[in-house]
């Protein structure tokens, strides 16, 4: 009979919830902000790159100069050769060109030049003109001092490069920093907290609301005199669990469709140039390990964030407060996501290494230390175990709370409805 009951309240929530258009935007919202960010960040693109070329006047550039600028610049510019100064300011005013570049060649050892510019007009890229006058000056220095050719290029191919390897205590292999594999790693840690913090965010205000609500029409007295409290709190979370598994499941189909889609699709050049010898395959399966441990922590830390937020959403008396009751956790979650973003760049930083084990912020900031392999496996099999047992304590608590939290109803705030179902729970104890 309580099977049946649970099934009941289970069937109810779920259905509820996802035959509704909030779920529809649920599901698409992730996506439409995707496309929206990928739409700005392409017009911003084109937009800069148009915006850093443009009509530009050469002046005081010698036949050697114009032709270095010329082979330099490869038609991105329309350039002008044959105006003075005065006509080029003339043009500049009129808007007929974009800007001017003054050359003075007079000491060939130390080349000045200077680009004008209206306030209003384009923001034309000088690195081209800059590289080419750098490269003169130095051939010009070069044939002072009586350097050849070849003892110029030795010169200028001075720099050292320090390579940066990072190596893992455990295996004893090391790996670069730069690596194809280290930065898929890190894309995947980031993409994990922004999916905790995502799932976090809608699920503790869906979750809050379910219980809110029903508590708000009164009739929790009925309910709980038919079905018990545990029952009936169990049924909420595993409809709402439900709910997030079929959001969870359309995402992993459309991941699969895209990923079916970018196999059977040729490579762009840039991107082969990038992976090199890799192979898309093979970088997933070596961030397997990632993919594994982070999405355990994700799971719990959306189970422990959604626990919390049923089990405040039963001490809202009036729905219009749930947003104020939850907003303790919500912080929570948005100090963690931070530390995470921190802990991007500052893996072994001790605030990074603690926040990483308190079952709050694990889940933000862990994906972070185990992409830079400054976790060993002792402390992820820890961390997993802490969460796992504070995600059965919440659960423990707000199951043996809810009875007397929906029975509550009161205006004093968090603490002060806390202490008034805390005192009813004892009270129906000795009873």
């Amino acid at each position: 009979m309580r099977n049946s009951r649970l099934a009941i309240i289970i069937e109810e929530v779920y259905k509820k919830n996802v035959f509704s258009w909030s779920f529809v935007m649920l599901l698409l919202s992730p996506i439409l902000m995707v496309a929206v960010v990928a739409i700005i960040s392409g017009v911003i693109g084109m937009a800069t790159a148009s915006d850093s070329i443009g009509t530009v006047s050469i002046i005081g550039a010698t036949d050697q100069t114009v032709s270095a600028i010329e082979m330099e610049d490869n038609g991105q510019n329309q350039l002008i050769f044959d105006q003075d100064v005065d006509q080029a300011q003339e043009a500049l005013v009129n808007e007929e060109i974009d800007g001017y570049l003054v050359i003075d060649e007079s000491d060939p050892e130390a080349i000045q030049a200077e680009f004008y510019k209206s306030i209003t007009g384009k923001n034309i890229s000088t690195t081209g003109f800059q590289t080419v006058l750098e490269s003169i000056q130095l051939s010009n220095r070069s044939q002072a001092l009586g350097l050849t050719e070849e003892e110029s290029s030795h010169l200028i191919d001075s720099n050292v490069a320090i390579q940066s390897q990072t190596i893992d205590l455990e295996s004893g292999t090391s790996e670069s920093d730069q690596d194809i594999q280290s930065m898929v790693r890190t894309g995947v840690a980031y993409v994990v907290s922004f999916i905790v913090f995502m799932f976090v965010m809608n699920y503790i205000s869906i979750i809050s609301q379910e219980i809110a609500v029903e508590k708000g029409s009164r009739i929790m007295e009925i309910v709980l005199s038919s079905i018990s409290s545990t029952t009936h709190f169990m049924g909420k979370m595993l409809g709402i669990f439900l709910v997030l598994l079929t959001q969870v499941a359309f995402y992993a189909i459309l991941l699969g469709i895209i990923f079916i889609t970018i196999m059977n699709t040729p490579m762009p050049a840039e991107l082969q140039a990038l992976l090199g010898d890799e192979t898309i395959p093979a970088l997933l399966s070596n961030s397997a390990s990632i993919i594994g441990w982070s999405g355990l922590l994700a799971f719990l830390g959306i189970i422990t964030y959604s626990v919390l937020g049923a089990f405040l959403g039963s001490l809202v008396s009036n729905v219009q407060d749930v947003n104020k009751m939850i907003t303790p956790i919500i912080l929570l979650s948005i100090t963690g996501f931070y530390i995470g973003m921190f802990g991007l760049g500052f893996s072994n930083n001790i605030l990074v290494r603690v926040a990483s084990q308190i079952p709050f912020f694990t889940p933000f900031v862990m994906p972070f230390r185990i992409a830079a392999e400054t976790v060993s496996t002792t402390e992820l099999i820890l961390s997993v175990i802490i969460s796992l047992l504070f995600s059965i304590l919440c659960l423990w608590l707000s199951a043996n709370f809810y009875k007397s939290n929906v029975l509550t109803y009161s205006d004093k705030g968090l603490f002060g409805t806390l202490k008034q179902s805390y005192t009813l729970r004892q009270s129906e104890k000795k009873g």
